[in-house]
């Protein structure tokens, strides 16, 4: 039995490790198109779960700071009262792909919500209306948020074969995505392109 498991842990430790590469290119928008962010989805679903990370957001001067969080599926938001004086603040979606109310929380608390499903969460504070923030979860870490369209990176994609994608703010606009092979090289010069809906 034990030289059965030394065999294979002597196998596994001779593997190869699988090769990551570069993505880079270029992301083609009319003008009213602003912040952008591209990613990568691997069309083999069963790739190893990542590990579950915990984005912060601060609630400060009644505002969410930032206001826009880009996580993966599977990681925690929370949402820290930072505020100066006795302010409490409320947590509330009723996005159809996840919705929720973390109730209230008094100056100093974190309320918390995990999300599992890739997409675009807008949430609000049910106690002060200016205050509005927007999750976009995608399905890995292999992603660049862009301020405006222009040129992209993404390092350590491992080989396979995946899409690239960008989830465009604008409401009137969206990407046209491109398939694509990563082998032993990087792969560079892409284009991606945003298009009217």
């Amino acid at each position: 039995m034990k030289k059965t498991l030394l065999t294979g842990l002597i196998y596994f430790l001779a593997l190869p490790p699988l090769a990551a590469q570069s993505i880079a290119g270029h992301i083609e928008a009319p003008a009213a198109v602003k912040q952008v962010i591209v990613y990568l989805e691997a069309e083999n679903t069963s790739r190893p779960n990542q590990a579950q990370k915990i984005q912060v957001v601060a609630q400060k001067d009644t505002e969410f700071h930032g206001p826009l969080t880009v996580i993966t599926a599977g990681d925690t938001v929370q949402w820290s009262n930072d505020e100066s004086k006795e302010i409490d603040h409320n947590i509330f979606s009723l996005s159809p792909l996840t919705s929720f109310d973390l109730g209230l929380g008094e100056k100093g608390s974190k309320l918390e919500q995990v999300f599992k499903n890739t997409g675009i969460i807008n949430y609000y504070c049910s106690v002060h209306k200016n205050m509005e923030g927007k999750v976009i979860v995608l399905p890995n870490r292999h992603y660049q948020v862009l301020d405006r369209p222009g040129d992209f990176l993404i390092d350590n994609v491992p080989e396979g074969h995946w899409t690239l994608h960008a989830v465009v703010l604008h409401l009137r606009y969206k990407a046209e995505p491109i398939k694509l092979a990563v082998g032993k090289t990087a792969v560079n010069n892409l284009t991606l392109k945003i298009v009217k809906k």
